[in-house]
């Protein structure tokens, strides 16, 4: 045992009196305070259900009187483990499911023979300099061709009207023949 103390001092760079020292030595007023504000903070965030991050802690703290930085929370929340946990908002319409699973899908059967006969159309969302972006396309099934899109910050009704305005739009414009200027 001494041997292996001796020899991580020699890596470190630090005597073995410095170590026992060190080893011996009361907890700093700085180190309690963090503990007792790692209990505080543990606290806080069990009452949020695991919800609160930093930031919702920070302020919690503040409302309570605690003097304390945001930075100091949010080092203090890392070294602890305490993550706040994502509420995943679902949406569930059984009656909407069994309308839809009633209605028989004909367009999978269909023989597609020319383009503009099918469209489909889908939304997703990209992460673009740390924020997210929505993307609505709307593609002809035969030609497998986009004709219409739509990029927003919201995923609304505008975003996959634009889409679809684009794409009726450039059905027509596709079709009339262009003027050579004269």
């Amino acid at each position: 045992m001494q041997h292996d103390i001796t020899l991580m001092c020699r890596v470190y760079g630090v005597t073995t009196a410095g170590f026992y020292a060190w080893r011996s030595r009361e907890r700093s007023e700085r180190e309690r305070q963090n503990e007792t504000l790692a209990a505080e903070i543990r606290a806080v965030h069990t009452e949020s259900h695991g919800t609160y991050g930093s930031p919702r802690v920070h302020q919690v703290l503040k409302h309570k009187g605690h003097r304390v930085g945001k930075h100091r929370v949010a080092r203090l929340m890392r070294a602890h483990g305490i993550k706040a946990r994502v509420a995943t908002i679902r949406y569930t319409n059984p009656g909407l499911q069994r309308y839809y699973g009633s209605i028989p899908n004909q367009q999978l059967d269909m023989k597609l023979m020319a383009p503009d006969q099918v469209w489909v159309g889908d939304i997703t969302y990209l992460k673009v300099a740390g924020i997210y972006r929505y993307l609505a396309v709307v593609m002809d099934k035969y030609s497998r061709r986009v004709v219409g899109w739509s990029y927003g910050p919201r995923k609304d009704v505008k975003l996959t009207l634009e889409a679809l305005n684009r794409a009726v739009g450039s059905r027509f414009t596709s079709r009339v023949p262009h003027r050579s200027g004269h």
